[in-house]
């Protein structure tokens, strides 16, 4: 019986398109996105499969092959948006936990290229990836149709798919490495988190037992604060790389000193060190909540935690007498969490009532935000007051940066600035290098910051830090996942706890060998004020033995 006829051309077609989608990879220091031209993994399955097929000559049905084709795409988006993740966030992907926070992703990009141009890239991308389908169903057609008409092709299919998987059972010392496995090895380590993070969720998995159960230290009075407010202020995407980066250091170093002189002539004292962040790129909630319980904080502890009976420096701060809130514009939506922490009050974007022009993400400028909170909660004879504030002018794309109004009560309706410099604010951002973008919001806080401490009539305790490093969207080389973090006040007694655990006077804390992580913040906050001034003085606070913490 005379053999069919190949089509050499659409089989050569078809193993290309499966072998060009699984090329993007990342390599193992996190830095380098590169196109591997190993053929991969999930070929070598496919050729087997349908070598298979053909050799019993059972046919693919038209079902199969549109599931496969969509098994396939899936993997090949999931080792790609790892390697990507990898590249910019400093961490593999977590799909269990980072898949919901893609419709804010995708709200990050159109609020940044606009609401037309955006959706036109969504839809394009969305179409891509139907046509892609669409190949890939003809392409596992064609080798069907090939493999069921030539017996040889089916042996040949078989024998390129046991010669692939032999290859991955060769270690790399002894020539292997010959087959590109990204996908697999993705694929493998998203079922195990998953799993993980089933089990923990559900009391299957004890591994967070340890950290949710450790002792925390008893409520109580803090005398060393003398009933002074602490403002607890968190930067954006404040990281250590502005000082360690010379191209970054150049532009942010003279900021903050300016930022100095600025308190100093105003009688703060300032004193700065680095922590250590949980989250690299992203992921700000889990700073806040490592710095509040004392524990380093995973999505998945986070999670954990906000079901615990754990109690976070709000807590203690209130039982200290201390009226507390949150400060929070980037918060649009309903937000239940917010109720574990225990703030007296929340000022979330509604509350806030910004009606002016829209910069970046979270629309609400700093300096506005700072303004609100000093008119609703820094009146004459207040209470005690600790308040959290978390800064978001700084956060990715970091475009558009707000101007600087030395008018504050302008710093809403902007009607101060000339109409000639709009164009150049709402300059759409170059998504190729976002540095110079980056490093203007992070002095634009710095600036609203320094005229924001000159203008209090008080001795709080002010404590600003960054929450992560930016992500490592145009630098192309990794940084530590360090913060800086500054203490100032104009009551020296206030700074002298920190002073004693080694922070720097000045705004430009030194690299250190070992810093410490944000969960030591807690822990050494409240042994440094647990004793009255004149105790304080005598007897330099010590570390207290560190709460239970998790090392993902």
């Amino acid at each position: 019986m005379r053999r069919r006829h190949l089509n050499p051309l659409a089989i050569a077609a078809s193993i290309a398109l499966i072998w060009l989608l699984f090329m993007p990879a990342i390599g193992a220091s996190y830095d380098d996105l590169f196109l591997d031209w190993r053929p991969p993994v999930l070929l070598a399955a496919l050729l087997g499969l349908v070598g298979f097929f053909g050799l019993a000559r059972w046919r693919l049905g038209r079902i199969t092959r549109w599931l496969v084709a969509a098994l396939l795409l899936i993997a090949a988006g999931v080792q790609a948006t790892d390697a990507a993740v990898q590249h910019f966030m400093d961490r593999p992907l977590d799909i269990y936990f980072d898949v919901r926070h893609l419709p804010n992703l995708l709200g990050l990009y159109v609020d940044a290229v606009g609401i037309w141009r955006g959706g036109a890239v969504i839809v394009g991308v969305l179409l891509a990836l139907v046509v892609l389908l669409l190949l890939l169903g003809t392409a596992i057609a064609a080798l069907d149709r090939a493999a069921q008409a030539r017996p040889d092709f089916a042996v040949g299919a078989i024998m390129a798919s046991l010669l692939g998987f032999a290859l991955l059972a060769i270690p790399a010392s002894w020539g292997g490495g010959a087959i590109n496995r990204h996908a697999a090895v993705t694929a493998e380590e998203q079922a195990i988190g998953a799993w993980r993070a089933f089990a923990a969720l559900h009391g299957l998995d004890q591994r967070y037992a340890a950290a949710l159960n450790a002792p925390q230290p008893p409520l109580g009075a803090l005398p060393g604060l003398k009933g002074r407010d602490v403002y607890l202020v968190f930067i954006e995407s404040y990281g250590t790389v502005v000082l360690d980066e010379p191209s970054y250091r150049a532009v942010i170093a003279p900021a903050l000193e300016d930022f100095a002189a600025s308190v100093g002539a105003a009688g703060y004292q300032l004193v700065s060190s680095r922590l250590v962040s949980p989250v690299y790129g992203g992921g700000s909630w889990l700073a806040h909540g490592t710095i509040a319980t004392g524990i380093k904080l995973d999505p998945l502890l986070d999670e954990l935690i906000l079901n615990s009976q754990r109690k976070g420096l709000p807590r203690y701060l209130s039982a200290a007498g201390y009226r507390t809130v949150e400060v929070m514009p980037g918060i649009k939506k309903a937000y239940p969490e917010g109720t574990f922490w225990g703030f007296d009050a929340h000022y979330y974007a509604a509350a806030l009532d910004y009606k002016g022009p829209e910069f970046g993400w979270f629309d609400i400028p700093d300096q506005y935000t700072l303004g609100q909170f000093s008119a609703h909660e820094l009146t004459p004879d207040h209470a005690p007051l600790f308040a959290q504030i978390v800064l978001v002018s700084s956060h990715a794309p970091f475009a558009p940066v707000p101007p600087y109004l030395d008018d504050w009560s302008d710093a809403g309706a902007y009607a101060t600035v000339p109409q000639a410099a709009w164009p150049k604010i709402y300059a759409a951002p170059d998504w190729k290098n976002l540095d110079r973008a980056y490093l203007d919001s992070i002095a634009y806080d710095l600036k609203t910051l320094g005229a924001w401490l000159v203008g209090l009539d008080s001795n709080a305790l002010v404590i600003i830090l960054g929450d992560h490093q930016p992500p490592d969207l145009s630098r192309g080389n990794k940084a530590d996942w360090t913060v800086p973090i500054h203490v100032l006040s104009r009551d020296p007694d206030l700074v002298r706890p920190f002073a004693a655990l080694g922070y720097e006077p000045g705004a430009l804390p030194a690299p250190q060998e070992k810093p410490e992580g944000m969960e030591k913040f807690l822990g050494e906050f409240l042994s440094g004020f647990a004793t009255s001034v004149a105790t304080a003085a005598s007897t330099p606070p010590q570390s207290p033995a560190a709460p239970a913490t998790f090392q993902p």
